[in-house]
């Protein structure tokens, strides 16, 4: 059954039932008669939904009343309503429709106390009635799955995943809900053909699964995909939404396509495949001024996240990796794109925004055949400056300069780690960084004080469990996008155990200047893929400003997976591009533990 058009107008008046596209539905089953009683404890509402026909009637009635409404001010409103559809219908000759009679009873059929309160009829009490309109019951099904949004991507390409672009649900589980997708058994040119032809498309059932794979021979067809919401047991409303674009024609080969040739197999038993990787956040593409000034050459099409998170799942699903060390994530990509593609393929994630009002950060997906998550946490790193014991004499150099404080203060960088054991040896615990330094051209001084804030508290985390866990073995990877080319101080510090203050060239910004501000650890660490000409590649400026810092006696280089040529990465001129979905390159080694 089709919602009328008056029906989605109801729809998307009531929160608790919304329809935010056109090419959502819900699909009542033919033998459910009952009705969804949303209760929101906030708003003191509640909201009721059930199916009616009658005669020629068939549609969908909602309401939303006040919890403490009195029961038959309820029914008479309910009542009212049907009887508004009932008489519509009738010829203008025609008598009034008569009144279809509306109860709540018990299961024994006794009429209930018409004092009580909505809330204590429709949800309080709600296992022990049954809501009669006309010959037939209704039972009452109290806060089920339901979904709320649920829309494809503008954008879907052949051979690439697909996934929802936006689900939301109230009171159900992504991981219990199931889906289906569907295509049309025809071709069509143009997406405006298929509106007169809707009621005339079979559809063919695809895939199952939160994420579906297209071919070339699908391009032309319409998909669809209908949800099942579910908690445990409980199962809501299945709701279908269809997609508003056509399946497009691919890239063709990308360049990420030939790193899957290295990357194939899984690594063995003692390995981790780490992978680092800037996916270029949406907030900081999708703008005028970044397609005009920043990415030009990008067509504004491959710009948009909806393309991008196509190009961007495949690939980073085809470097197989254990670890995957992510930055610039919107908080949106990862709930509504990575976090499921990515579960389906056996990895878990977790995400650490940054601080203030920023909805990107940082994200870590470990592969659970493989890593076992112990804890995670995430520290902003200006926070920690001001608050911790353990930078207490940092803060108070800092504060010599009040223009350094407050630059240093109003930044937001976040530090996520997270403590893993290996599930193929528990005595291995693995304690990660990622983290994504301040990106301003002079600003040197202030990625050092990130990065030695940021090493400090790694170095805190791993004595920490070292004690209290001798027994095992403590190592430490630190990754992200450093925003420091290998000439800088961040580097030095990383790969020389020392850097300072001193160090630095302060002609350009000699009112931040401070002295006697060093750090300095015991740690030996190189960068896992080296230092490439680049990583990151745009109109204004290329370099390496990505690494995967690891530890030279916990753990030896198996395998980097070179990068893509320089033609391969200036065939469209700068990135991101059709086919390299960010302005940074993945770098990818295969580290294995060193055995003692």
């Amino acid at each position: 059954m089709r919602l009328s058009l008056l029906s989605l107008h109801v729809f998307s008046r009531l929160p608790h039932l919304r329809f935010y596209s056109p090419h959502l539905r819900r699909l009542y089953r033919m033998e459910d008669r009952k009705v969804v009683v949303t209760h929101d404890e906030e708003s003191m509402t509640v909201g009721l939904s059930f199916r009616f026909q009658h005669c020629n009637v068939d549609r969908t009635f909602n309401l939303k009343r006040s919890s403490e409404e009195g029961l038959s001010s309820v029914l008479t409103r309910i009542s009212g309503n049907i009887q508004k559809v009932l008489d519509k219908k009738k010829k203008r000759n025609e008598d009034p429709a008569p009144v279809v009679p509306i109860d709540i009873k018990t299961h024994a059929g006794e009429s209930v106390n018409k004092d009580m309160s909505c809330y204590e009829c429709f949800v309080a009490q709600a296992d022990h009635h049954f809501l009669d309109i006309g010959e037939k019951s209704y039972s009452l099904d109290v806060n089920p799955p339901i979904v709320k949004v649920l829309e494809l991507p503008k954008n879907i390409m052949a051979g690439f995943p697909l996934h929802p672009s936006k689900l939301e649900m109230t009171n159900g589980v992504n991981e219990d809900s199931s889906f289906t997708w569907y295509k049309s058994d025809v071709k069509f040119n143009s997406i405006e053909e298929t509106k007169s032809q809707m009621n005339k498309i079979k559809w063919v059932e695809m895939a199952t699964g939160y994420t579906c794979f297209t071919d070339n021979d699908d391009v032309g067809r319409l998909l669809k995909v209908v949800m099942s919401p579910r908690r445990g047991e409980r199962c809501g409303e299945d709701t279908e939404a269809i997609a508003s674009v056509l399946v497009s024609a691919g890239p063709g080969l990308c360049p990420f396509e030939r790193r899957h040739k290295v990357t194939k197999k899984p690594t063995g038993q003692n390995c981790l495949r780490v992978i680092s990787y800037n996916i270029l956040a949406d907030q900081y593409a999708d703008s005028e001024f970044a397609r005009s000034n920043l990415f030009p050459s990008c067509p504004s099409y491959a710009i948009d996240v909806d393309y991008r998170k196509q190009l961007l799942i495949k690939e980073i699903l085809g470097y197989n990796g254990d670890l995957i060390c992510l930055q610039e994530v919107d908080e949106k990509v990862f709930m509504h794109g990575l976090q499921g593609a990515l579960r389906k393929e056996g990895l878990e994630g977790v995400y650490a925004a940054k601080g203030g009002t920023v909805t990107e950060g940082v994200a870590l997906f470990y592969r659970l055949t493989k890593l076992r998550l112990l804890e995670t946490q995430r520290f902003i790193l200006s926070k920690e400056l001001q608050s911790s014991v353990l930078f207490a004499e940092i803060w108070k150099q800092i504060q010599c300069s009040e223009d350094l404080k407050e630059k240093v203060v109003s930044r937001f960088t976040c530090l996520q780690v997270s403590v893993l054991e290996s599930t193929e040896n528990p005595k291995q615990l693995v304690v990660v960084g990622v983290t994504h330094l301040y990106f301003s051209p002079e600003a040197d001084h202030i990625r050092l004080l990130q990065a030695g804030i940021g090493l400090q508290i790694l170095q805190q985390v791993m004595a920490l469990y070292q004690n209290k866990y001798p027994e095992k073995e403590v190592s430490m990877l630190f990754a992200g996008d450093f925003n420091s080319t290998p000439e800088f101080d961040v580097y030095r510090l990383m790969t020389s155990q020392m850097a300072s203050f001193d160090d630095i060239d302060w002609s350009d910004k000699e009112n931040e200047r401070v002295s006697g501000v060093s750090f300095s650890h015991d740690l030996e660490l190189a960068s896992a893929c080296g230092c490439p000409p680049y990583t990151n590649y745009t109109k204004d400026f290329y370099g390496c400003l990505d690494y995967i810092y690891y530890q030279t006696d916990k753990f030896s280089v198996k395998q980097v997976v070179e990068l893509p040529s320089h033609e391969e990465v200036t065939q469209h001129e700068f990135l991101p591009s059709i086919t390299i979905p960010s302005d940074h390159l993945a770098i990818i080694a295969d580290l294995e533990f060193k055995k003692k």
